[in-house]
């Protein structure tokens, strides 16, 4: 979900955290390519973006995504993601089957 519909919320709490837990299910602060803000931050993942810069700058879009819903938000970026996230029937195995029908497509 884009930032403003979860800063002023209860999930707001990611902001300080990094993620937050509601009935079990893991949601986490990503930047617009789908990148954690723990890979962002851990000097031992191919994403740290170094002591001396902020992991997320200012002005860039957070999204806050459910943990498994990560690598599809990588597969099809931003935009598509939330597109895909409006339709009213979407589901996860609904995603997956939509991703591997566009990877199929690209080849």
């Amino acid at each position: 979900m884009p930032e403003e519909f979860w800063a002023n919320s209860q999930f707001s709490v990611a902001r300080h955290t990094g993620r937050i837990s509601i009935n079990g299910i893991n949601y986490v602060i990503v930047n617009k390519v789908g990148v954690t803000i723990f890979e962002l931050s851990n000097p031992t993942s191919k994403f740290y973006v170094g002591d001396d810069n902020m992991a997320i700058p200012p002005g860039e879009p957070i999204d806050l995504v459910r943990e498994d819903w990560i690598p599809i938000y990588k597969n099809l970026g931003r935009n598509e993601f939330i597109k895909l996230l409006q339709q009213d029937d979407i589901t996860f195995d609904k995603a997956i089957a939509y991703v591997k029908k566009k990877k199929a497509e690209d080849k």
